[in-house]
């Protein structure tokens, strides 16, 4: 049991980047309610001062100020929970993406030293595959190109996965 709570103690650590993003956050949110709260406290006096023209006059013009404050914080709150969601999620793709074209690349890396190998055993080391007749392949030379094509086949299947 001891091992259980060390092990979920070292998960939900959280890293020094996590923290700095969380004190922004925190300190942001704070703003962020502070400059509504007040928007909405002048907003509430406002009314107080109705039937006198001057501090209506004055009222006003200071509360249009806030309330374009207020809608940039609420904006910003509302545009950002999507937008963090498709980052998120493109860097998602991105990641599978790059995992996959390694895998592609490595598979095909392999396929064409196997098909270097078939092709050895078609001419010997010192001359060119052109000088070489056809000969007909042997039953070896058969099991490998069957191999390779069921590889290669494999290796089709893998490049059209998760498009």
């Amino acid at each position: 049991m001891a091992n259980e709570n060390e092990t979920g103690k070292e998960k939900s650590r959280w890293t020094p980047e996590q923290i700095i993003q969380g004190f922004k956050e925190l300190v942001t949110a704070l703003l962020g309610v502070l400059v509504v709260a007040y928007t909405l406290r002048l907003a509430w006096n406002t009314f107080d001062y109705a039937g006198e023209t001057g501090k209506i006059t004055d009222a006003k013009d200071i509360l249009m100020l806030m309330l374009g404050l207020a809608g940039v914080v609420v904006g910003y709150y509302f545009g950002r929970v999507p937008a963090d969601a498709s980052a998120a999620k493109a860097q998602d793709q991105v990641n599978t993406a790059n995992a996959q074209t390694e895998q592609v690349t490595a598979r095909a890396q392999v396929m064409a030293d196997e098909v270097e190998q078939v092709m050895d055993k078609f001419a010997p080391a010192g001359s060119t595959a052109k000088s070489v007749s056809p000969q007909p392949p042997d039953a070896q030379i058969a099991k490998d190109l069957q191999k390779i094509r069921d590889e290669l086949r494999s290796l089709a299947t893998l490049s059209r996965r998760r498009r």
